[in-house]
């Protein structure tokens, strides 16, 4: 059940002032831009840990005929000599991913498009595991069963205990692209599974039967804890943000992040995301249910069982946010702001209270679409560390932001 809440356009204009104040007072972030030890044209970045807390960044090259899919981590001394994942023939369908498990060994995702298929939206996701720094890759793991009908735009995951790996995709198994599909069973899954530290995948698990298509989700654990949210989708084309818990045994408890009450015919393919600690989150996301682009966040006192009231960034905006939460209870955020024709890549530290004390645009200028659009943010140590692809330069560009 969601309810709305209607507060008065005086009050609504007032938060909407002292937000826009907030942010002309806030000290800026310092921030420096990074090099990468990319070669040639780059783009589908993602930012992960090392076990022992160091930044990976791994990005996708690409020829007039294959995409190579490479990572390197940022060691004390400098960058690692980069490596390649994989390549495959034409096109993968979401930034691929290089994360640290447990043990010191790494894991690898990606998604490649399934070859001759008549969906044109059709993919699969293939795993990997190095135990030597990525040097080499055990043979490709397909973790779900024949009946699994991946959707191209989605994939999350997060590192277990115990040298395990949670993987979190949206599932079409269900779902038509016919117009004339019964809508009661035409439905895209939010569906699981968790390979082992023996490279086993567990059988899959239904997290939420029936969501938005195409907005990705975005999955943390803490623990055996697992908080994975997303767009939902309810009755009547409400399209709100949702946080299911769960573990790898299964049983998923989902909660609203928030009533937004949009409501809109098809999937705004603008997800949200979610950060934990062992006794708190944040989630932060993208609405637009009055008409008007806004990034909310929420705070989380139970490790994203409840979320409080959202507090408002920005009102006129693009999305494709990120949230962490940092030592003193604060949360830094990434988006995209709008200013005239351009977005803004923008970075703010927000307290619990909805204090703005730090904000910073870090780039102004275009954003490419899919599947390079959204943001990537981590944090090592004292650092923040934000990426995007830059269609002008092509390339993927990192900046590092002191949080001292």
């Amino acid at each position: 059940m969601r309810h709305a809440k209607l507060i008065t356009n005086t009050l609504a204009g007032l938060l909407l002032f002292a937000g826009i104040s907030q942010s002309l007072l806030a000290k800026p972030l310092p921030f420096r831009e990074l090099d990468l030890p990319v070669a040639g044209f780059s783009q589908q970045h993602h930012l992960a840990k090392t076990a022992d807390e160091h930044l990976i960044v791994s990005w996708v090259e690409t020829d007039a005929e294959t995409s190579t899919a490479k990572f390197a981590v940022l060691e004390d001394g400098g960058w690692s000599i980069p490596l390649a994942v994989v390549q495959v023939k034409g096109k993968l369908a979401d930034p691929p991913v290089v994360i640290g498990l447990s043990d010191g060994s790494l894991a690898a995702a990606w998604m490649p498009y399934r070859q001759g298929a008549t969906d044109r939206y059709a993919a699969d996701i293939l795993l990997a595991r190095s135990i030597d720094g990525g040097l080499s890759w055990s043979p490709a793991l397909k973790p779900y069963g024949d009946a699994a009908r991946i959707y191209d735009a989605q994939m999350s995951l997060a590192a277990l205990p115990d040298a395990r790996l949670a993987l979190v995709w949206t599932d079409m198994r269900h779902a038509s692209h016919d117009p004339a599909a019964d809508k009661k069973t035409n439905r895209y899954q939010l569906m699981a599974s968790v390979i082992d530290k023996n490279w086993q995948a567990s059988p899959e698990i239904v997290l939420d039967d029936d969501v938005c298509s195409c907005c990705r989700s975005y999955t943390d654990a803490q623990g055996e804890q697992l908080v994975t949210v997303y767009r939902d989708h309810a009755t009547g084309e409400i399209r709100d943000i949702s946080a299911v818990r769960w573990q790898a045994g299964g049983n998923p408890q989902i909660a609203n992040v928030h009533a937004d009450g949009w409501v809109i015919g098809g999937c705004p393919s603008n997800g949200p995301s979610i950060d934990l600690t062992p006794t708190a989150g944040v989630a932060a996301w993208f609405t637009a249910a009055d008409g008007k682009g806004r990034v909310k966040l929420a705070f989380s006192t139970d490790q994203g069982a409840h979320f409080n009231s959202p507090i408002e960034l920005d009102a006129d905006a693009s999305g494709y946010t990120n949230a962490l939460l940092l030592d003193d209870g604060s949360a830094l955020v990434s988006w995209r702001g709008r200013n005239g024709p351009d977005d803004e890549l923008r970075v703010a530290k927000v307290t619990s209270k909805g204090k703005v004390s730090r904000q910073t645009t870090v780039y102004r200028g275009s954003f490419p679409k899919w599947p390079s659009k959204y943001l990537a943010l981590a944090r090592v140590g004292k650092h923040a560390f934000v990426a995007w692809t830059d269609p002008l330069q092509k390339k993927v560009r990192l900046v590092s932001l002191s949080l001292d």
